[in-house]
């Protein structure tokens, strides 16, 4: 279930919903046979197991324990978090990185890369778009290039017949 449809049936429970506090709903909403015992169950459930989260939960100084493994970049990451503004150099990138950190700099990385080709793509269009226009101001055309293709490949073939005649006399 989605959480804002178990905070509204928990709501209907009068059971507080894990993550805020709800106030108790009047009497004939609780009594109300749209919500089944095992609803009510699951309210109280949840309920329960927040408590037992909050209980243990690590204390401030001992967050320095729990921290996430640090993640060491190689050449071309260090390249990209340097690249993407996360440090100014790359002796001042530290030994470890942590993951989200470098998937933040490879994310911004591939919107480079994209905005880039995009760019290109644009860039590489409108210069054949220019080319064909003067060629169709000189005069050119591919239809006229395949004519003259076709009249080469037929003079070669007759200057090879003739060549192949004069050596059989």
């Amino acid at each position: 279930m989605f959480p804002r449809v178990v905070l509204a049936l928990c709501r209907l429970a009068s059971r507080p919903a894990v993550w805020m506090s709800v106030p108790r709903m009047s009497s004939a909403v609780r009594s109300s046979p749209v919500l089944s015992s095992r609803l009510q169950r699951f309210c109280t459930e949840e309920k329960a197991r927040t408590e037992v989260v909050h209980r243990e939960q690590p204390q401030e100084n001992a967050q320095a324990e729990h921290r996430m493994p640090g993640f060491m970049p190689n050449d071309k990451e260090k390249w990209m978090l340097v690249f993407t503004g996360r440090y100014p150099s790359k002796a001042d990138i530290p030994k470890e990185v942590s993951y989200d950190e470098l998937t933040a700099a490879k994310d911004k990385m591939r919107v480079y890369v994209s905005t880039l080709l995009v760019v290109l793509t644009f860039l590489s269009a409108f210069g054949v778009a220019m080319w064909g226009r003067s060629e169709r101001d000189r005069g050119e055309s591919l239809l006229k290039r395949n004519i003259q293709r076709k009249a080469d490949l037929r003079r070669k073939e007759l200057e090879q017949q003739a060549a192949a005649a004069a050596q059989e006399k």
